[in-house]
């Protein structure tokens, strides 16, 4: 599928990591409905993700497989960047961290929050598996995969929608300055190139430009 018949209305589009810049992205052009289980989290194992959506997100962070990981992140509280710091809490089930959901305060522990953290996780997760239901045309997009987890990817998905859906793989590239379309051949899924700059407005507007919400 190339790039071009990416282009057009949908009645949903739907970020699958593997961190937030598609779903920033999204947001920013006013393409978002509803955040994803997968939005504002980091998930660089594209094959994990697919079995988390086949398995329809059974014990997805889950607390007995929730430890704390290296490294910190802004906390973000109903999608505005609050003062303070968040810890990396990874999921070792299905090694997915999440950086913005667990505030580092002073005498209290991470795992404080995690009941709240947990009930949107769940609620986010059914909406998106009912979203995907009733929508007639959806767009999926996922930074970072390979030919092959992108075609696993496809297959997982056609068993949880029950219309047409498109998906885009991005992958950001060091050292490209400027959008390839790498022409798979595969019909339904598109892939680009793209450089790997966080935060690049213009490469994003470009890819979204013509994309729409029904």
């Amino acid at each position: 599928m190339r790039f071009e018949e990416i282009k057009g209305a949908y009645d949903c589009i739907v970020c699958l990591g593997s961190s937030c810049e598609p779903a920033a992205h999204l947001r920013r052009r006013g393409l978002r409905t509803f955040s994803s289980p997968l939005d504002w989290v980091v998930s660089l194992s594209h094959t994990d993700v697919n079995l988390l959506l086949s398995r329809r997100f059974p014990e997805y962070m889950e607390l007995p497989n929730e430890v704390p990981d290296e490294g910190d992140d802004v906390f973000v509280e109903n999608e505005v960047v609050m003062p303070v710091r968040s810890y990396f809490i990874k999921d070792y089930y299905y090694y997915v961290i999440s950086v913005h959901d667990f505030p580092i305060l002073e005498e209290q522990e991470w795992g404080s929050v995690y009941p709240g953290f947990k009930d949107k996780i769940d609620m986010r997760s059914q909406r998106l598996l009912d979203q995907l239901i009733v929508s007639r045309k959806v767009l999926f997009i996922r930074w970072g995969s390979t030919y092959e987890e992108s075609l696993q990817l496809q297959k997982v998905l056609g068993s949880l929608t029950l219309g047409t859906f498109h998906i885009l793989i991005v992958n950001g590239v060091d050292g490209l300055e400027s959008v390839t379309d790498n022409e798979w051949g595969l019909p339904g899924i598109s892939s680009l190139s793209i450089p790997n700059r966080t935060g690049d407005n213009e490469t994003w507007d470009y890819i979204l430009e013509g994309v729409s919400l029904e």
